[in-house]
């Protein structure tokens, strides 16, 4: 009997290049609990921020849950690449695990979502943020530690609403 083919889960290749927007999520291998622990967090925060910058990519909002990784990203220039810094930064992180005693650090691939308009993009940036509060970690987005953003303050800013869900969430599609 022959091998069923798996349906592709990405998008033309073009579709990830340039000055684009995009909501991503990055699951930790077996979904083990491992950004809980603030030392690692903290290590692949900085690796996260690096290798935004040097693959042209502004950090809109960024949120670690124990087994997962929320990413909202901005392509800044015309050459900015998702899937080479992706690839980059799974592999930077992996090592920085690695060094901290962590194997095995993600599970394959990533989630990814092309953003198309400005108020689908600060929706996704309130889910993101919002994530820590609809877990049960905190009350209140603002006391998560592992979140932020390299282009914005959100410390100040109104807390986003909580009732938001992605269409991808809305449609069952993932």
């Amino acid at each position: 009997m022959a091998n069923p083919r798996r349906k592709p889960n990405r998008l033309p290749a073009i579709s990830y290049i340039g000055r684009k927007s995009y909501f991503l999520t990055l699951c930790l291998s077996e979904r083990r609990r491992l950004f809980a622990r603030s030392r690692l967090t903290g290590a692949i925060t900085d690796v996260l921020k690096q290798t935004c910058e040097a693959h042209y990519f502004g950090l809109y909002a960024y949120c670690f849950i124990p087994d997962h990784l929320h990413l909202l990203l901005c392509g800044m220039t015309d050459i900015a690449d998702l899937s080479a810094m992706v690839r980059t930064f799974k592999g930077r992180a992996a090592a920085a695990a690695r060094r901290l005693g962590y194997a095995d650090f993600w599970q394959k691939g990533f989630y990814d979502r092309v953003i198309r308009s400005g108020e689908e993009f600060e929706n996704a940036a309130a889910y993101v943020l919002m994530n820590p509060v609809r877990a049960g970690l905190v009350q209140d987005f603002a006391e998560w530690p592992h979140s932020g953003s390299s282009m914005r303050d959100w410390r100040n800013i109104a807390p986003p609403q909580p009732d938001y869900q992605p269409p991808w969430k809305r449609s069952g599609a993932g």
